[in-house]
């Protein structure tokens, strides 16, 4: 009877452990497939689900001020507009200030479903708060708010 292969040595990680990066891109995947285990139904985005949570603090904004918001160049968010404005999930209208301009808010129907959603997110925040505990979770969200404003000059 041949004896079994003796067992490769494990990798070397050492590096790599200590690359925010790494570790940003594999919490971002997590991060994205518990948001989308939970909004899965309600085919939304996790961008278009901060366009509403945005739009509904600050309805009859402009696409611009909402894509600073929530920090992306105007020209992607373009495509979900649209998609949100085709669902009936938001409303444009022209801005009273500048004919030129629309102005975009949540419809009743993007109001209830945002309800529903609000709901299901506060759900996985308490699942991250639990398992990390509440000053952790805090403190995490704090730190990536401040490494994501820092200047890469």
């Amino acid at each position: 009877m041949k004896s079994p292969a003796p067992r490769p040595a494990p990798l070397d990680t050492a590096e790599l452990d200590a690359a925010v990066g790494f570790w940003l891109r594999l919490a971002q995947q997590r991060d994205l497939r518990a948001f989308n285990d939970r909004f899965g139904g309600a085919a939304i985005s996790q961008l278009a689900y901060a366009v509403l949570l945005v739009l509904e603090a600050n309805p009859g904004r402009r696409a611009a001020a909402l894509a600073g918001a929530v920090r992306v160049r105007q020209p992607n968010l373009v495509e979900p507009l649209e998609i949100l404005a085709a669902r009936g999930l938001i409303s444009r209208a022209q801005d009273p200030s500048d004919g030129r301009a629309q102005v975009l808010a949540l419809t009743a129907e993007g109001a209830e479903l945002l309800g529903e959603l609000k709901a299901a997110h506060a759900g996985l925040i308490e699942g991250y708060r639990e398992a990390l505990g509440p000053a952790d979770y805090d403190r995490l969200v704090a730190l990536l708010r401040r490494f994501t404003d820092v200047r890469q000059d």
